[in-house]
């Protein structure tokens, strides 16, 4: 099946043993995400999400799942994290899991980041051996490396992405493997495979595995193979073992949190912070009081603006192009939509026509059309849902199909969430490098046939156009321009990951749908916060900041957030509630140097608390301090 992939690619004479070729993926992986870190800075937690994964891998970093609620909670609460009954985020745990091994062998929570991107990359490759051979697999991870592996906010920021798509390579790759042969290993990566994704993106996870899932089923009983010994003690058996075991790991988890083994912390924290659900279709919850307006801001009013706005058909219409445009942007791009289209257009009859079209059309309506007009941006998501089609017809094949149907699967979620980012497709990932790389295969194999017989029957023109007659036979001559651009786009897809970091270097404008615009920034109040924690981790005695908000406060611009053990962190960052509240703290934490911060401004400065409250302890000179080298980190 796989005899033409294997036997000839652009690889082949960089081919080592396949479990070389991961290993050495793995490792450059890794060392590219601390050249890219080394060349910029460390990745420092941004994004509200980011602060709630970090603080789930400190926590296991410190050997539990999950923190005393503190005193005078209200203080502390924040986004993304449980501040009762217990101190926790809200996340699941696997990205968790990476972050505190990094923290915890390291110091450094971002080599966690690193060594689950360096596994993505290899369990990718591994999937992709199976899928289309080797030495195609091998030219896949490259791709990998290039777009996400070494400068993206999978690899670079806390945010997420890359333990979902290693679950994800994980699972199709076992269950590619299984489809041929019942093997332990394969069917105990399998279930790995499971219960990562459960752990990371549970609902994308079981979209994305669903149809290979009803297709394995049916081969089961067409072929008998439950019949067989090897079925229950090479299938079920240890998918079973390895199935209870991160089912038992899950449920304690969500125990510990909400007290429910089968309440996950996702569920607790929308019970008390989420008016409007995460799914439009879903009614909205009660009414609920908030303990700070800045809290009650994110969840009262911009959730519910997504909330709403999902609902209304019209807003839904033009909210589909942003979501398509970002995604399109950080998995295909220009460079790697060129072997998803190119096979099209190198078809005979119809189907290159009718792909020239769709292209014409939708660069039309992107470069020239009203961004406001309903009517128009509708027309574009039919366009778009067009193309999803033209791949099924132009990728023959199960295996292509099957990768085709999963990802306009995985997509139609988006219609239905509030919030949409490229890493929630993350579990399916693997599925459309697998289909830039079969584009390439068919780029490389593509035959132009001069003396092509016509044929008669509707099957026999079929036959004609299909990818293997267009092989070239012993003897015959491949086109070579196809080719040469598949070599071309790997080199500019090398240029393109230099770019990206030149770009972040000299500070070049980027899009406002580019998915890492806000990776790895070099002027950033983000910076200035880490620089302020820097600062007074090195004080002598422990410290307590009180951070006050302007009115015109951006609200993804947090700075609240907290370790895991926070009474006893040199750093306690509080909300300011007034005079007399932040009194009852201050009395709580003895001891402790106090400090207000006002962080709006280019140059956010702490002032000593003694000043706002005469009656606060005085222990610093009674002078505003800003950290020098706001932007600089040492690390």
């Amino acid at each position: 099946m796989f005899e033409s992939s294997q036997a000839h690619h652009p690889l082949k004479l960089a081919l080592a043993s396949p479990g070389i070729n991961r290993l050495c993926a793995a490792i450059l992986t890794l060392l590219g995400c601390w050249a890219v870190a080394a060349i910029l800075h460390e990745p420092v937690p941004r994004i509200h999400d980011e602060f709630g994964y970090v603080l789930l891998g400190d926590t296991l970093a410190h050997g539990r799942f999950a923190n005393p609620s503190p005193p005078l909670p209200e203080f502390f609460d924040t986004f993304h994290v449980l501040v009762r009954p217990v101190y926790a985020s809200k996340y699941f745990p696997a990205q968790g899991i990476f972050i505190a091994i990094g923290q915890k062998l390291t110091g450094h929570p971002a080599v966690g980041v690193w060594l689950s991107s360096a596994l993505a990359v290899a369990a990718t490759m591994w999937m992709l051996e199976v899928w289309i051979g080797p030495g195609w697999a091998l030219l896949g991870g490259l791709l990998m490396f290039l777009q996400w592996g070494v400068y993206s906010y999978w690899s670079q920021t806390y945010w997420g992405g890359m333990p979902a798509a290693l679950g994800g390579a994980l699972a199709f790759g076992a269950a590619r493997r299984l489809w041929d042969e019942l093997s332990w290993k394969n069917s105990a990566l399998l279930a790995l495979g499971i219960v990562i994704l459960v752990n990371s993106r549970p609902l994308e996870g079981f979209l994305a595995l669903l149809p290979v899932t009803v297709f394995f089923i049916s081969h089961v009983l067409r072929e008998g193979l439950w019949r067989r010994r090897q079925f229950w003690s090479n299938l079920i058996l240890p998918a079973m073992i390895l199935l209870a075991l991160g089912a038992f790991l899950t449920c304690s988890y969500n125990r510990a949190i909400t007290g429910s083994p089968w309440k996950p912390p996702m569920l607790l924290h929308g019970e008390q912070y989420q008016e409007a659900p995460q799914f439009s279709f879903l009614p909205l919850g009660p009414k609920l009081s908030y303990s700070s307006p800045w809290v009650a801001r994110l969840y009262e009013v911009d959730e519910m603006r997504l909330y709403q706005a999902k609902r209304d058909p019209r807003l839904l219409v033009t909210g589909l192009v942003t979501m398509f445009a970002s995604w399109w942007q950080f998995y295909c791009g220009i460079l790697l939509s060129v072997p998803l289209v190119l096979p099209g257009l190198l078809r005979r009859g119809g189907i290159r026509y009718l792909q020239a079209a769709l292209l014409i059309a939708l660069a039309l309506l992107w470069f020239f059309a009203d961004p406001g007009s309903v009517l128009l941006r509708g027309v574009f998501d039919l366009l778009v849902l067009g193309q999803i089609a033209l791949l099924w017809v132009v990728f023959e094949g199960f295996w292509p199909r099957l990768a085709v149907g999963t990802t306009a699967l995985v997509l139609l979620e988006s219609l239905f969430v509030k919030w949409f980012f490229q890493h929630y497709f993350a579990p399916a990932a693997c599925l459309v490098l697998y289909l830039e790389v079969e584009g390439l295969r068919r780029m490389w194999h593509w035959n132009p046939q001069p003396g092509a017989v016509r044929a008669q029957s509707p099957g026999a023109r079929r036959a004609a156009r299909s990818p293997q007659a267009q092989t070239p036979k012993p003897g015959e001559s491949p086109a070579l321009w196809p080719r040469k651009l598949v070599v071309a786009l790997l080199v500019l897809c090398a240029v393109s990951l230099v770019w990206k970091v030149e770009t972040r270097i000299h500070g070049f404008p980027q899009g406002n749908h580019d998915p890492d615009v806000l990776t790895l920034r070099l002027k950033d109040w983000s910076l200035q916060r880490a620089a302020f924690q820097q600062w007074l981790e090195l004080r002598p005695s422990p410290q307590l900041v009180f951070v006050r908000y302007s009115p015109q406060h951006d609200i993804n611009e947090e700075w609240v957030y907290n370790h895991a053990d926070i009474l006893h962190a040199q750093v306690i960052w509080a909300r300011d509630l007034g005079v007399e509240r932040n009194r009852g703290l201050i009395e709580q934490l003895p001891d402790r140097t106090v400090w207000l911060l006002e962080p709006e401004g280019q140059r956010a400065q702490l002032i000593p608390y003694a000043r706002i409250d005469p009656r606060a302890p005085q222990t610093v000179p009674l002078k505003p301090v800003s950290p020098a080298g706001q932007d600089k980190l040492n690390w």
